[in-house]
């Protein structure tokens, strides 16, 4: 019978030549000392004597744990009957039994010192590692690695202590104290999910005794959660995977859905925050956890800086507050049951794709090096979220490119949420910036003239103004277009809607000469017909009668008997939405006359209504509830307030809403509200968003103020 039979230098494959860096190996034996139930790690790395030493506090091991698991390559003894352990502090993180082989990557030789709480001696090994070498022409059965017994002290309990000799990293000239301060916080300080722990006590310390003997203490410090609560953006939640479930004795599918909730902060304030749920219905839907594409439950939490508006953030001078950032910044890190996935979140690895074109719209961008946070995956629910054996990254199969997709699929919301609360530009604004353009490239002419010679620098800066004039022009031939085209549709609109009344009022009177001659049984469908034409009629008559604005004509009206018509015929609108609307009207009074045009008193609260109706059919509501409310509120003082439990007006909004061409709905042109506004400035009334709040810290208000145009 023929045998495989390995040569010593295996080992180097599987150590020094499988472990892409130094962190890794080391995170390998940080793994190891967790698996052992130990409660500290202290690591101590001494320059001048080129060794290092690894010691923990738990459960050791004797002689035949040693003998028939430490020394197996490919052990099994954490593998086995890992799927059957339910508590997260139980789950052994190594699997694969080549962990131990990582000090080869640091050192050339090692000296294993361990025992149990019910050993009576001390268990030693020695292992040259020089022996296994890529050149090694030995067997691996030809080498013997001593191993040996000492006393054991009374009050030692269990312990295991590795001294890794003939260091090859951490030693030479240029690791100096404030080299390693630097990978402590930028790596060892990231081995443990920083920003929720571990499911029991750990804790990593590391001591440098340097090239002359000055010793120095670090112990890898927790996320800075004073910074977190400030960040631009956050976004969190979790990922239930989708499941087969008996309904009324039939299988229905339940679609795996990722629910998050998200915060937008600027200047300090948080503008806008809301929860939704992403439901996947694609191919990365695996609801069956034995098949592999399957990914098990995790969860996430995601916090993007914009670093051009760090001074927003209070309590950190810039200079060290970058310092801080760029140690966490880099994209989210991948941490399983606790520990960290290299190199995901590593500056660099854009493991997500965020520096790329997709995640850009318009003047808004999620960016990697502005991006920190955590993914927490649990090796039991997602068994196909495997490492790689080389510990960089986990494998490329179908679980994997379906886990990529979910986070994908996060952060492209994300980027949605924040593109409808970037600030816009008004009219106003790009006004003044062209002028201050213009004066700048004006100034910069006479500097010439007077020099009488130009250099680069004059060039540049023209060029910059110039393109700001370009800009400014380019947006208002734009907006000038949008005014041609909505005078055009208001005028055909009006000239229809005149030849559609008529035709209505010829179709009515036809019916009137019907209702005598016809059957008595077809009296019912007759009135219905009648009652839907009059609706179209009343509908009609309102665009119809908005062609009296041209003329700015005013009449005395009671407007509660108005604004409750407006309210009727909108209510039919409403019922058009993707979700129920109701339009409530609540009047104090039974009367309040005041001088208006009728045309324009209509248009106005159209404008304020449909916004209410569009927003709540696209964004839906605020409350969480199933039902859309449009609430308008008429005070004894003429106050009309006009209110509803949507989406919102974002705080960062409220001062430009009013402007021409502001708009937060796409292909929207953005005049709505500031032709109510003029409307409002023609009768003398007031328009405002008033300060109140809604669930999603949003203004949701508008007050109109016919105060002062009442009559009696």
């Amino acid at each position: 019978m023929a045998q495989f039979r390995p040569m010593a230098r295996i080992i180097s494959h599987l150590g020094e030549r499988l472990i892409s860096s130094s962190k890794v190996a080391l995170l390998e034996l940080i793994k190891n000392s967790y698996d052992a139930k130990a409660t500290i790690v202290q690591l101590k790395i001494d320059q001048s004597k080129k060794v290092m030493t690894i010691l923990d506090n738990g459960y050791g091991m004797d002689d035949f744990t040693i003998d028939n698991h430490w020394l197996v390559v490919g052990t099994s003894n954490r593998l086995v009957n890992k799927e059957e352990i339910t508590e997260e502090s139980e789950i052994p993180l190594g699997e694969k039994g080549l962990g131990r082989f990582s000090t080869m990557k640091l050192g050339g030789g090692l000296h294993l010192e361990t025992t149990t709480k019910d050993s009576n001696c001390i268990w030693n090994l020695d292992v040259d590692w020089n022996k296994y070498g890529y050149k090694s022409s030995l067997f691996l059965d030809e080498i013997e690695n001593p191993l040996y017994s000492t006393p054991k002290g009374k009050d030692i309990t269990s312990y295991t202590k590795i001294t890794i000799t003939n260091l090859k990293d951490f030693v030479s000239e240029d690791w100096t104290d404030v080299k390693i301060d630097e990978y402590i916080r930028s790596t060892a300080s990231k081995y443990i999910n920083p920003f929720i722990g571990l499911p029991r006590k750990f804790e990593i310390r590391v001591t440098l005794i340097d090239r002359h003997g000055t010793m120095k203490s670090w112990k890898p410090s927790e996320a800075d959660y004073n910074l977190l609560t400030q960040a631009h953006h956050e976004i969190e939640g979790n990922y239930t995977p989708g499941k087969l479930k008996e309904v009324d004795g039939k299988t229905v599918r339940i679609h795996g859905s990722i629910n998050y909730g998200y915060v937008i902060r600027r200047n300090g304030m948080i503008v806008d925050s809301g929860k939704d749920a992403i439901i996947l219905n694609s191919s990365a839907d695996i609801f069956d956890p034995e098949e592999e594409g399957y990914v098990g439950a995790f969860s996430f939490h995601f916090y993007v800086f914009n670093r051009r508006r760090l001074k927003e953030i209070n309590g950190y001078e810039t200079q060290y507050l970058k310092q801080i950032l760029n140690f966490y910044t880099g994209g989210p890190m991948v941490f399983r049951d606790g520990f960290r996935i290299f190199p995901y979140g590593e500056p660099g690895d854009d493991w997500l794709e965020l520096n790329k074109e997709k995640y850009r719209r318009g003047k808004t961008s999620i960016i990697g090096e502005q991006t920190t946070g955590y993914i927490a995956i649990n090796s039991n629910k997602s068994p196909y979220l495997a490492d790689q054996t080389n510990r960089e990254g986990l494998v490329n199969n179908a679980s994997y490119y379906n886990f990529h997709f979910m986070i994908k699929q996060i952060f492209l919301t994300l980027l949605s949420v924040l593109s409808q609360n970037e600030p816009k530009e008004t009219a106003r604004q790009i006004t003044d910036i062209a002028k201050q353009s213009a004066n700048n490239i004006e100034k910069r002419v006479l500097e010439i003239s007077r020099k009488g010679e130009i250099d680069d620098s004059d060039l540049k800066l023209i060029i910059k103004d110039s393109k700001s004039i370009e800009k400014g022009i380019a947006l208002l031939r734009k907006r000038e277009r949008a005014i041609i085209e909505t005078a055009s549709v208001g005028m055909t609109s009006m000239q229809i809607a005149h030849e559609i009344h008529n035709f209505i009022n010829k179709i009515v009177a036809i019916l009137n000469e019907m209702r005598i001659s016809i059957p008595r049984e077809y009296a019912v469908q007759l009135e219905t017909l009648e009652f839907n034409l009059r609706s179209l009629r009343a509908i009609v008559s309102q665009i119809d009668e908005q062609a009296a604005t041209l003329r700015r004509a005013k009449s005395t009206i009671n407007l509660i008997p108005q604004i409750k018509d407006i309210s009727k015929t909108m209510q039919s609108v409403a019922d058009e939405a993707k979700i129920p609307i109701k339009i409530n009207v609540i009047s104090e009074v039974l009367s309040l006359t005041a001088k208006v045009n009728k045309g324009l008193v209509i248009q106005l609260l159209d404008n304020l209504i449909l916004n209410s109706i569009f927003w709540l059919s696209d964004r839906g509501t605020s409350d969480g509830t199933d039902e859309g409310m449009v609430d308008i509120l008429i005070t004894e003082n003429g106050e009309v307030f006009v209110s509803d439990n949507g989406p919102g007006i974002s705080i960062n909004d409220g001062d430009s809403i009013f402007e021409p061409f502001f708009t937060r709905r796409e292909g929207g042109k953005g005049l709505g509200l500031f032709i109510a506004k003029e409307i409002c400035s023609f009768h003398l009334i007031s328009l405002e968003l008033t300060k109140e709040l809604n669930q999603k810290n949003k203004y949701f208000k508008f007050k109109i103020d016919f105060g002062n145009i009442l009559e009696g």
